[in-house]
């Protein structure tokens, strides 16, 4: 159990090392306003929090560090939210009133300005759309070789997809297609959907009624896997290039090819509240002087999204929650509209 002291001087040293990656000795703990005691009380409280194994003592400086179990502790029991922040909230908002019924580009335009803010890599995950079912699917025409294919979810989602209508044929006909994949594939879910149209029997059913089904079927596969693009969104890599961590060539490499696995992914989309993940937690993480910060944001009964900061262990804490928490509220409001 900590002191009251020791816990000061711990988040101190934290959000010291935070700013430069630089060991911090007592001295400089001694300049901070919150931390009126002598020299000597703080190396007696650093050296108890080493032997607790919440600081780590470098080999090139009388200074320490904190240890991944201090940062847990720090972000679990100390971490406050910076108050100053709130000064760009308006930023937010602007972005979610100017784009309040585009929702794929409201979230990348809210990921990009958190990477901008905080200086970190940001990543969005939308709603999985795994138990999704087909409600509907019709077409509008818009001209004589040309048509739009509307694709409606049991969970009120909209994909439209663009095709073209070969001189040969007529609205009717297209409509008397879309009418037998509508019951096809209704009540179906998207990766059964899928499966469905590239069967062979899928398309025999509608080679009945012309002969380009393949360019069909393409459209159709382009506008499922549309549901899934709209899933994930990530801003702000070249940012860890600013961080004395990734200098290392290796490193950087492990990171973008960190970001590629659908590990992360699963790994941002699972816990319910705010959480905090280091990189010694988890075993394909490469890095272990890595952390990432996540929040979801509810979409509708059952169905959740994510937002997540990555970024160094020693990142912001106390200016990235805050913004996590206020974009997370507001992309809530937007898919509830």
């Amino acid at each position: 159990m900590l002191t009251s002291r020791q816990k000061l001087i711990l988040k101190a040293i934290i959000e010291l090392y935070g700013k430069d990656a630089q060991p911090v000795g007592s001295k400089a703990l001694t300049e901070m306003p919150y931390l009126n005691y002598s020299s000597a009380t703080i190396r007696y409280d650093m050296a108890r929090l080493e032997e607790l194994e919440f600081l780590e003592k470098t080999h090139t400086s009388s200074g320490r560090v904190p240890s991944q179990k201090g940062y847990r502790y720090y972000v679990n029991n100390l971490v406050t939210r910076d108050s100053e922040v709130a000064e760009n909230f308006p930023l937010v908002d602007k972005i979610f009133t100017e784009h309040s019924y585009e929702r794929s580009l409201a979230v990348q335009e809210a990921i990009k300005l958190l990477s901008d803010l905080t200086n970190y890599t940001t990543v969005a995950v939308g709603p999985t759309y795994e138990d999704t079912k087909i409600k509907k699917i019709d077409f509008i025409p818009v001209s004589d070789s040309e048509a739009v294919i509307l694709i409606v979810t049991d969970r009120g989602h909209v994909q439209h997809q663009n095709i073209s209508i070969p001189k040969e044929m007529k609205v009717n006909q297209l409509k008397e297609v879309i009418q037998t994949l509508d019951e096809l594939l209704r009540n179906r879910g998207l990766k059964e959907a899928t499966l469905i149209l590239e069967d062979e029997l899928a398309k025999e059913q509608v080679s009945i009624f012309m002969d380009y089904q393949q360019q069909l079927l393409n459209s159709f596969i382009k506008a499922f896997s549309k549901f899934a693009e709209d899933n994930f969104y990530l801003s702000g890599i070249t940012n860890v290039f600013n961080h004395s961590e990734f200098t290392n060539v290796a490193k950087v490499k492990s990171f973008v090819e960190m970001l590629s696995q659908k590990e992360l992914i699963s790994l941002i989309g699972t816990n319910e509240g705010l959480s905090v993940t280091f990189g010694n937690e988890v075993e394909f993480i490469p890095m272990k002087n890595f952390s990432i910060i996540s929040i979801p944001y509810r979409v509708s009964e059952g169905e959740t999204g994510k937002i997540a900061v990555l970024g160094p262990t020693r990142m912001d804490y106390s200016k990235v929650i805050p913004l996590l928490e206020y974009i997370a509220s507001n992309l809530g409001k937007l898919y509830r509209k």
